[in-house]
């Protein structure tokens, strides 16, 4: 889902040698942008000796607060009220501002635990975007059961064949990335048959039976509880399955059933989704339609970029993945996209 830092990257050390000329200083400066900059997360916390899918990892709880104390120094913290105004049509300002809105995508127990606590502790919202389906329980979602079967494996050379061919050698290109190639492979459009890709990776891999007891996503009266501490809701489908992998009646009911079960829950009206994966082949623009037809007025993709006045698609609203980057690239990242609306190195 998410992807780890590589430390002796060349975007890693442009951005260290950029801080250390005392970039984020000097950028700070220069007037801000207008612009929307949509930051992801995932889980917080510590990956090491998790046998499920590291990429979920966004940041440890240090460096999440980190983070957001940057952020409020240097940019304007707004809530998701605030961005769908902004979506809607950006309000004329004399003061040109950088806005980010923080959200967090599936609802793992530590958005709860973590997350919340931080958010709250610097009066920052988050938007957590909520798999209904897997709320309060101890599901095992599919990005998370496909690493725990390649981290059990007891085969070390196996080869996949639906939706394509893909030959894995574990000792020979390491579990990271052979984990991220059968991911990638899981995500294809052509993958209408998720019970037998799971089927086949378990047979190939031999790996060990998935716990199943041990509560992993926030409930509904933890999330009551965020919303009453300031926290916005959205959806995330109810049953997380890629959306362009489904025929459009059952798109419909993921998207309608998530909204009408997050309203009765919460008592409010829920109006913002985040596309499952949402990469560029996640969802279709018939998808964006139904999505506008159940009653949604903005929905996040996750495919990277940020967004300008004028040049924003309120069924395609972009967000950028927070995930490994060190203190050094993120204050760099962000102190650049201040002023040019552009997310880089």
């Amino acid at each position: 889902m998410g992807a780890g830092m590589n430390p002796g990257g060349k975007r890693e050390q442009l951005a260290r040698g950029l801080h250390r000329c005392g970039a984020p200083f000097l950028l700070s400066l220069l007037p801000a942008r207008n612009s929307l900059v949509v930051l992801n997360y995932h889980r917080i916390g510590d990956p090491g000796g998790d046998l499920f899918d590291p990429g979920v990892f966004s940041a440890t709880a240090d460096q999440f607060d980190e983070q957001i104390s940057y952020l409020k120094t240097r940019v304007s913290l707004i809530t998701l009220e605030e961005a769908m105004s902004w979506i809607a049509g950006p309000a004329t300002e004399k003061a040109r501002r950088s806005c980010v809105l923080i959200t967090f995508d599936d609802g793992y127990l530590d958005n709860y635990e973590i997350a919340y606590p931080i958010l709250k502790s610097h009066g920052a919202q988050g938007v957590f975007f909520l798999a209904t389906g897997m709320v309060g329980s101890c599901h095992i979602p599919w990005w998370d059961r496909i690493a725990y079967s390649v981290k059990t494996a007891q085969k070390r050379r196996f080869s996949l064949c639906y939706p394509a061919v893909l030959a894995v050698d574990l000792d020979q290109f390491g579990v990271e990335a052979s984990l991220q190639a059968i991911l990638k492979l899981y995500k294809r459009a052509e993958n209408t048959d998720t019970a037998r890709f799971m089927q086949e990776l378990a047979a190939e891999t031999e790996g060990a039976v998935l716990p199943t007891t041990l509560r992993r996503f926030l409930n509904w009266e933890e999330a009551r509880e965020m919303v009453a501490g300031g926290m916005a809701i959205g959806s995330h489908t109810h049953s997380h399955h890629l959306l362009s992998q489904l025929p459009p009646e059952q798109q419909c009911e993921e998207l309608s059933r998530a909204r009408s079960i997050l309203q009765e829950e919460l008592g409010a009206n829920v109006s913002a989704l985040a596309y499952p994966v949402g990469g560029r082949t996640s969802f279709t623009n018939q998808t964006k339609q139904m999505a506008r037809e159940a009653g949604y007025r903005a929905a996040f993709s996750f495919y990277g970029g940020t967004n300008l006045p004028g040049k924003i698609d309120p069924f395609d609203v972009r967000r950028i993945g927070i995930g490994g980057q060190s203190k050094s690239r993120f204050q760099v990242q962000m102190s650049i996209c201040r002023v040019t609306g552009s997310y880089w190195p």
